[in-house]
């Protein structure tokens, strides 16, 4: 099982591609393996939280991008959130790492 910190990374990287094309040059579908980061974040936003939590902007995102797959007349209005989400996002997932990294230190102790 991948680390959240890893699928908030996956998840970054989605949402920059979407940042960094035109809207009309970014496929009719969601990217492969969208499916089973949502499905992760999610998991681990229903999950108690070791340390602070790191998944909010993870869902904001998840809903941002499917909105934007699901409603193509307002696609724009979706990249606008997916572009205003990704700072918050880039801040969880550093939060999810030192998460990741302060209780496989306690494990070694």
């Amino acid at each position: 099982m991948k680390p959240l910190s890893e699928h908030l990374t996956t998840l970054i990287a989605t949402a920059e591609d979407m940042m960094r094309r035109p809207v009309d040059q970014i496929p009719t579908h969601l990217p492969a393996g969208f499916s089973e980061v949502a499905a992760a974040v999610m998991q681990a936003d229903k999950s108690p939280c070791d340390g602070v939590r790191a998944t909010r902007a993870a869902v904001v995102m998840c809903t941002a991008i499917e909105g934007f797959f699901a409603e193509p007349q307002s696609d724009c209005h979706w990249q606008m959130l997916i572009g205003a989400t990704l700072p918050l996002l880039r801040r969880a997932a550093w939060q999810a790492f030192r998460n990741e990294r302060a209780i496989a230190q306690e494990t070694r102790r």
